[in-house]
């Protein structure tokens, strides 16, 4: 049979190496695929921006063609004229000598610039796009923060199935102890049967703790490597949870609606529905363009020139659409309406979560100082019972009680470090902080 201190190390040269809380932080932020799919969406919104933003700069368009026709036609139209004038009299400066009405084949190329003077819908409709990516930026930053909350609440869930684990061990120790105890005693005639038998007993119960103790410990671990985007079990080094108290709720309530991004989300979703509706209204205005081509070929236009160029102001107004806008204008209220309804449901929330989260945190503190003050007076007890069955004053019942106690003490001041651990954690992120 091994020694506890040799089985500990056996342990130890099998974990994984421990990481540093702030590196694990660090490496969510890198390898997580669920964080990099929110952000990922938050850019496809981003670039939504983007197209809106498109029908208010200038368009600049070139093309080229060549032509081939069945047939040309041309008027010489300088032969035509000079029939007409007086004999010796010089034709009109500028014009062509043939005028070509369809060319056998040319090529040709334009270049046209369009730019919007005043489109009032789409400046709204920009302001929408604009907000909705605001409030795609928050959902990932929502996103963010819950991973990051469930990294360390896993952590700490990981951190205290280790105590546990390491409780479960030195019981089986005191408890294999102890049977061996017993056996000599009774060999010795001072002890019973049923003594070793209840001893045997409460060896394998500790044997079978540890092996469940063990297991959950690779699945918490297994859990954090996925979380981090890895392969293989991952071990966090936790530290110590906060125990200092926090500032008052009141002030932690307007911390939080400053700093949530579903507060932020919120409010950005119902911005971009009221510029929807404006966006809406606006569609009743005409819009006003400017245009210009430049065009040339190699075959002479009818004026006799190869290349050329055309400016228009251009201005289009929809005076009936079937009611297109009207259906338009209010499908945008009703949604700013939600929007509205669902930025005052988001502020709600945040501070009775912010609320909550307080007061887990509180209780959390006291049941760490109590789980502090069962543990010691656990270890007393199983002194006390040792003590006394070594002097025949005890029952080996009384000493497997104190044990016991003394085990599930280990095991509860292990938990409620970790539930001060998370309900820290929670806190943080009921703030929102980062």
């Amino acid at each position: 049979m091994s020694s506890l201190p040799a089985l500990l190390a056996l342990l130890a040269a099998a974990e994984p190496p421990a990481l540093p809380l702030e590196e694990a932080l660090r490496s969510l932020e890198a390898g997580n695929l669920t964080l990099a799919q929110a952000r990922d969406r938050a850019r496809e919104v981003e670039a939504a921006r983007g197209l809106a933003r498109a029908p208010l700069l200038p368009a600049l368009t070139a093309s080229g063609s060549y032509v081939r026709n069945s047939d040309a036609a041309e008027v010489p139209i300088g032969e035509l004229f000079a029939r007409t004038l007086p004999a010796g009299a010089a034709l009109p400066a500028g014009l062509p000598a043939r005028l070509v009405i369809q060319p056998g084949e040319a090529w040709s190329a334009a270049a046209a610039l369009r730019v919007p003077l005043a489109a009032p819908s789409q400046w709204a409709e920009l302001s929408a796009a604009s907000a909705q990516a605001r409030a795609s930026a928050a959902g990932a930053e929502t996103a963010r923060q819950e991973l990051r909350t469930a990294l360390v609440a896993t952590g700490w869930s990981a951190d205290a199935s280790e105590q546990v684990a390491l409780a479960a061990e030195r019981a089986l120790a005191t408890a294999r102890t102890h049977a061996e105890s017993a056996r000599r005693a009774r060999a010795a005639g001072t002890g019973t049967p049923l003594a070793v038998l209840q001893a045997e007993t409460e060896a394998v119960r500790r044997e079978s703790e540890l092996t469940r103790a063990r297991a959950e410990v690779e699945r918490l671990r297994l859990a954090l490597g996925v979380l981090l985007g890895r392969e293989g079990p991952v071990r966090i080094a936790m530290g110590e949870p906060p125990a200092g108290a926090g500032p008052d709720r009141a002030a932690l309530r307007e911390e939080a609606l400053g700093r949530r991004p579903e507060v932020r989300a919120a409010r950005a979703t119902a911005e971009a529905a009221r510029a929807g509706v404006t966006a809406a209204r606006l569609r009743w205005l005409p819009t006003l363009s400017a245009s210009g081509t430049a065009f040339a070929s190699d075959v002479a236009y009818p004026t006799g020139k190869k290349d050329g160029w055309r400016a228009s102001l251009d201005l289009s107004w929809a005076l009936f659409d079937g009611g297109a806008r009207e259906a338009s204008s209010a499908r945008a209220r009703a949604a700013a309406e939600e929007a509205e309804a669902a930025e005052r449901q988001a502020a709600l929330e945040v501070a009775q979560q912010v609320a909550d989260a307080a007061r887990d945190r509180e209780v959390a503190r006291e049941r760490l100082a109590l789980a502090e003050r069962e543990r010691a007076l656990a270890q007393e007890t199983l002194a006390t019972a040792e003590r006394a069955f070594a002097g025949g004053a005890a029952s080996a019942l009384d000493l497997l009680d104190a044990s016991d106690r003394l085990y599930q003490a280990d095991a509860g001041l292990a938990q409620a470090r970790a539930r001060l651990g998370a309900a820290g954690a929670a806190l943080d992120r009921a703030v929102g902080r980062p």
